[in-house]
């Protein structure tokens, strides 16, 4: 397993980060238990989750940090463990009611600690952004937190590579913290042109795309294998009706893709792995330090994904890829 610091971390965080979403709910406690232990004998150090996870389930509000948080009290590994967690969601049934104001971040920072039984957070994302909020009152919030020692960094996830210029230039006007890393939808596979299902999402573009290789901000990337697009899906799949409405072809079916996915599986082979693993070692070989936070749901997706961390992929075979070299 390979780890890159990111400012503020108390630890260096590995290159793979298990998603949380489904921990305690789609996946039950006793299963979630087994994928934690499975991401540490691997190597991996850090989970990612939100406060917002699950509520769209009956009684279904926190159950991914209080899994986690039980997880983590029950194998004692405080100390040497990470959490991200994500807050200022909008409410699910008020969508378009912004939540980013001091007193929503608050809200949800103190309801996540509790849920996670800790008294800090090693590193806090906001989930979603409101650009009408001005950047000052945000961070003077937030560093606040993080004075106080209820915060260890600070992330934005789904903000624009203009408001990430903004804040962090914002920050180093007035001397305080910034945001670390930006954690945004990025994977090898290009999503289609479609309405997000999700309001608020962000995936990576090309222009976000040349901001953090300018910048070198760090990516903590989510969808980072694309629902599992690269081990799934050929040309052949087309045809297939058990997909043709799937949300995999309304996403991820597009030529550019089953390009991709073919070459990932030609390197897939060289290497004696998965193409899903070659999907995930792609945004590890970065001009600038990339995370990936992957979706597992069973021990042997875990170790796949964590191999991807040990696969060092140069230059030309990242443009390779993408289809932008022969």
């Amino acid at each position: 397993m390979r780890y890159i610091r990111l400012d503020g971390m108390p630890l260096a965080p590995s290159l793979i980060c298990l998603g949380g979403g489904p921990l305690g709910s789609a996946i039950a406690a006793e299963k979630a238990f087994e994928l934690l232990d499975t991401l540490v004998e691997e190597g991996g150090n850090w989970v990612d989750t939100a406060h917002v996870y699950a509520a769209w389930l009956p009684g279904g509000g926190g159950v991914s940090e209080r899994t986690i948080g039980a997880w983590i009290k029950a194998r004692g590994v405080r100390a040497s463990f990470m959490v991200g967690t994500k807050g200022a969601h909008p409410h699910l049934e008020t969508m378009h009611i912004s939540r980013l104001r001091p007193t929503d971040i608050t809200q949800d920072l103190n309801e996540s600690l509790e849920r996670l039984d800790s008294d800090y957070v090693d590193i806090y994302w906001l989930h979603r952004d409101d650009p009408t909020v001005p950047v000052g009152e945000i961070l003077g919030c937030l560093n606040e937190h993080l004075a106080a020692g209820r915060i260890r960094s600070l992330g934005a996830s789904n903000w624009t590579a203009a408001r990430l210029q903004e804040a962090n230039a914002y920050a180093a006007e007035h001397g305080i913290a910034g945001f670390c890393s930006s954690q945004i939808g990025w994977s090898l596979a290009q999503p289609n042109p479609v309405k997000a299902a999700y309001a608020g999402t962000l995936n990576m573009d090309a222009d976000t795309l040349a901001y953090h290789r300018h910048s070198r901000l760090p990516v903590v990337a989510y969808s980072s294998q694309a629902g599992g697009f690269f081990n799934k899906v050929t040309r052949a799949s087309v045809s297939d009706p058990a997909l043709a409405d799937s949300g995999m072809a309304v996403h991820y079916f597009n030529e550019t893709n089953f390009s991709r996915a073919e070459r990932a599986r030609e390197l897939a082979a060289r290497y004696g792995c998965d193409a899903n693993t070659i999907a995930v070692a792609y945004l590890l070989n970065q001009p600038f330090a990339g995370y990936a936070i992957t979706g597992c749901r069973t021990p042997q997706q875990v170790r796949a994904s964590c191999a991807a961390a040990d696969l060092m992929l140069s230059a030309e075979q990242v443009a390779w890829l993408e289809g932008e070299a022969g």
